[in-house]
């Protein structure tokens, strides 16, 4: 089992301390709480990405700790700031839509790949993955959704991780 590991240097300024996010772990869930400027105008859009073992879409058979399944939300930065000095409560995950674009997806994807990299550090039995941050995505660009998912995910992850293309309304998964 080969994970590749991220090593960057990264200013207090960046993220959160020595790395590009927050982590919270609430009751079995990890929250993984990040910024990301958009290309435009380079104001910060904050996220939360939510790795869990329940699916919206599906009853998931197998031992728990197996597998894992993530999605993601847009939060307001003030709320991100907020929960990081702990003057906020986590929220309720929403399931509230927002757009990204090609650049802006590649930069997520970069992001969420830390955050999975950091989530099997911690659970390392993990074999298979759901990937339904396309829930709350919309996605508007060139190249498709599991292109950048294969391509930027699939090089942090290593080879020995592979994307199944989805059944109709079901979500990606990344197996080894």
């Amino acid at each position: 089992m080969k994970i590749k590991k991220f090593k960057q240097f990264i200013f207090e300024s960046d993220g959160f301390g020595t790395a590009p996010f927050l982590l919270i772990k609430e009751k079995g869930i990890f929250n993984y709480f990040f910024y990301l400027d958009t290309e435009k105008d380079g104001v910060q859009k904050a996220f939360r990405l939510i790795v869990g073992k329940y699916s919206d879409h599906q009853v998931i058979s197998g031992a728990k700790n197996s597998y894992c399944v993530f999605n993601i939300n847009s939060i307001s930065p003030e709320l991100l700031e907020d929960i990081a000095v702990d003057r906020k409560d986590l929220p309720i995950p929403n399931q509230d839509k927002f757009k990204v674009s090609s650049s802006m997806l590649s930069r997520l994807f970069e992001t969420i790949s830390k955050c999975i990299i950091d989530y099997l550090e911690s659970n390392p039995k993990v074999v298979r993955m759901y990937d339904e941050v396309q829930d709350n995505l919309k996605y508007s660009g060139e190249g498709t959704y599991l292109e950048f998912m294969r391509s930027i995910v699939l090089s942090y992850l290593g080879e020995d991780w592979t994307v199944q293309e989805p059944a109709e309304g079901e979500p990606l998964v990344i197996s080894r």
